[in-house]
């Protein structure tokens, strides 16, 4: 069959497909495994919607991963030109609020934020973790809570590294962050960088092939499927966290990982929920909680 005009057209664009899905829970999980699988190379969530971000001449690939994971459902598409590519994946990174006094935001608005609160610059890249997604503020915020000074804190998955980032501002004497793709390299680096920071160590490998995992504090926001079999590994690993904070989470995984948590020696101490994500910080029994 020839090609019609259409198709030809279609051929000859060199841009970007932009393709829309509902921002449900379920499918923003979907395509963060999708992602791990290296199936999709960008995603994020941004108001109301899970958007991926794919070069125009790999598109028929993408569209049937995405009829394979979803099948018929609903969707929007755009095409972008190369030069809309920085100001398409760029414009909706605003300013955010994490908590009383801290934001964080793309290093082009930090003069939007006032003076006298605490920022945390992250640029937008490949890298998940930009402070949009349930999961990255429910760690943020429950880090906040728990974080002492002098805390030696591991960042496992640590993608664009701000928790990393969150971890050494807020008083971390050392934060050591490690992800399975080097991809995040460059952005994590970048990110480090502008916040003018020093103290954080970058390690690319699996976290689930440490054998040292000891630290006052880890920092997990991963999916369940790795946080479950992480948490057998701190029953029998040389070193393990004084104190964890689990996200990456559906409200669902709750019955599954608090049991989890307690097999493994911790106490729960406290959770969150957003948009139907969860978060929870343990700590490891026999440990003082309050510990300064």
């Amino acid at each position: 069959m020839k090609n019609g005009p259409e198709d030809i057209i279609d051929a000859m664009k060199t841009g970007y497909i932009k393709i829309y899905l509902p921002g449900e829970p379920a499918v923003a999980e979907r395509i963060d495994a999708l992602m791990e699988a290296g199936l999709i190379e960008i995603s994020e969530e941004h108001r109301g919607s899970v958007i991926i971000l794919e070069k125009w001449e790999n598109r028929k690939k993408l569209r049937e991963t995405l009829r394979k994971a979803f099948g018929d459902i609903e969707s929007r598409e755009e095409y972008l030109e190369d030069r809309d590519w920085n100001k398409a994946w760029t414009e909706g990174f605003r300013p955010l609020k994490i908590a009383d006094g801290i934001w964080v935001t793309a290093p082009w608005h930090a003069d939007r934020i006032p003076e006298e609160d605490e920022k945390i610059m992250i640029h937008p890249g490949n890298a998940f973790g930009t402070g949009t997604h349930e999961s990255t503020r429910l760690a943020l915020q429950q880090m906040i809570r728990v974080m002492r000074s002098g805390f030696r804190v591991l960042d496992l998955g640590c993608g664009s590294g701000i928790l990393s980032i969150a971890a050494r501002m807020r008083g971390a004497e050392t934060v050591l962050a490690l992800d399975n793709d080097p991809q995040v390299r460059d952005n994590f680096l970048e990110n480090v960088g502008n916040n003018r920071l020093d103290g954080i160590r970058l390690t690319i490998g699996d976290v689930l092939e440490m054998e040292d995992y000891g630290c006052d504090l880890a920092l997990i926001n991963i999916q369940k499927h790795v946080i479950l079999p992480l948490l057998k590994r701190f029953t029998v690993a040389k070193g393990v966290p004084e104190r964890v904070i689990l996200a990456g989470l559906l409200e669902e995984h709750e019955k599954e990982v608090l049991p989890a948590l307690e097999e493994s020696g911790y106490k729960p101490v406290d959770t969150g929920h957003m948009n139907a994500w969860f978060a929870v910080t343990a700590v490891r029994r026999g440990v003082n909680e309050h510990k300064n």
